[in-house]
């Protein structure tokens, strides 16, 4: 990411003069898997995870989840959502557009997961055996990344539950209220973040001098 001043526009060219690199604020090692949801509250879950840094966003179905009918499984639909993905990661400054999945089923999901066992894996659950913040302050991963979970509306079922377990997820709630599964993941994001320290500001580094560049629209 540069600073740069604006030096002219002609039709579809801008023409700017790059003054100097600027860090930009660190992403978070997270991966977001959620329960199939609407459409709308899966584009501002969407929205809201990018701007807090997520790495990778991947929608699972669960049984629960298999009878919504206005869910988010079509191509077109997620087409859109990597488009609102890439607006709230202009908007908020980022520079690491995260990945967003199609579709998969739970049994894919967990059987396409890697066996390194570095990273710390979390299911988000209203009866879990340890609260969200006081398993991310116990269990620090030594990689730094954390896989979370949430489920459908409704909850995963006990043979869903134990297929996470077999794959090495813990279960953790975040309090006693009973949230949407957009609230939820957003919730859960917002303590990741917090609990991995204050965000680090842009800085500027270097002057390189002036140097001139085209951006095509």
């Amino acid at each position: 990411m540069w600073a740069a001043r604006l030096d002219s526009l002609t039709g579809n060219r801008a023409r700017c003069v790059l003054l100097e690199i600027i860090s930009p604020p660190p992403d978070l090692k997270v991966e977001l898997a959620f329960g199939i949801g609407s459409k709308q509250r899966t584009l501002w879950l969407v929205e809201k995870a990018v701007e807090l840094g997520v790495r990778g966003l991947q929608p699972v179905e669960f049984r629960r989840s298999s009878s919504v009918s206005d869910a988010a499984r079509a191509p077109v639909f997620w087409g859109k959502a990597r488009r609102r993905a890439a607006a709230a990661l202009t908007q908020c400054g980022g520079s690491r557009l995260p990945t967003v999945g199609a579709p998969r089923s739970l049994e894919d999901y967990l059987l396409g997961m890697t066996s390194e066992q570095d990273d710390l894996r979390v299911a988000l659950e209203q009866q879990g055996e340890y609260s969200l913040p006081e398993l991310l302050a116990s269990r620090p991963p030594p990689n730094g990344w954390i896989h979370l979970l949430v489920g459908p509306e409704g909850g995963v079922t006990p043979a869903e539950q134990t297929a996470c377990r077999d794959a090495g997820f813990s279960f953790a709630k975040l309090g006693e209220r009973v949230l949407r599964f957009e609230t939820a993941a957003i919730a859960a994001v917002s303590a990741v973040s917090l609990l991995a320290g204050p965000p680090t500001p842009p800085t500027r580094r270097g002057r390189p001098g002036e140097r001139d560049a085209e951006v095509a629209s």
